[in-house]
């Protein structure tokens, strides 16, 4: 856990193991405030592929997987020790499932064995993902305690070591 010294926003910049710029890691704050779910999030299958392909959600949230595509699709997961499968449902249709722990849920097809997205699910107000550049700002974040991490597709992670929190701008190197 880390003090951060200030209030207001965190930015920074999150780097792979092979030096360039994390685009999509999704980069988050825990400590003692605990989120509330969003409205909703939708992750939608168009064209054999999962839209967006990493997503990031606090718990409680309802997550929906409309199927926009020509062809049938089976959402399925093992989340958190926890499997979920909605079955098989055509174009039109719509499957839902409320993420209630946090976590990391690997989605996929069972009809379509490369399609694949990412739902991280944090318990946190404070997260965000990083833009193609790596780069990611975090708004609003109060003084506190916090333990700073970082998750990417990849499988690289890193956590925030804490002669790094003391200031608004924070930095990721990421490691396998």
């Amino acid at each position: 856990m880390s003090l951060l010294k200030h209030e207001g926003n965190v930015t920074g910049k999150v780097i792979l193991p092979n030096g360039r710029p994390a685009a999509n890691a999704i980069v988050w704050f825990t400590g003692s405030v605990h989120a509330k779910p969003l409205a909703r999030a939708v992750v939608d299958q168009r064209d054999r592929t999962f839209i967006p392909h990493v997503s990031v959600v606090t718990v409680g949230t309802q997550v929906d997987f409309p199927n926009n595509d020509i062809v049938f699709h089976n959402v399925f997961t093992e989340f958190n020790s926890t499997k979920f499968d909605l079955g098989n449902y055509p174009k039109g249709t719509k499957k839902s499932r409320v993420f209630g722990q946090p976590g990391l849920a690997v989605i996929m097809c069972s009809i379509h064995p490369d399609m694949g997205a990412y739902v991280m699910v944090v318990d946190t107000p404070y997260y965000t993902m990083t833009d193609k550049k790596g780069q990611y700002l975090i708004p609003g974040v109060p003084s506190g305690r916090y333990k700073a991490q970082v998750w990417h597709e990849s499988g690289a992670k890193a956590t925030l070591d804490t002669s790094t929190a003391e200031s608004p701008h924070l930095d990721f190197q990421l490691r396998r």
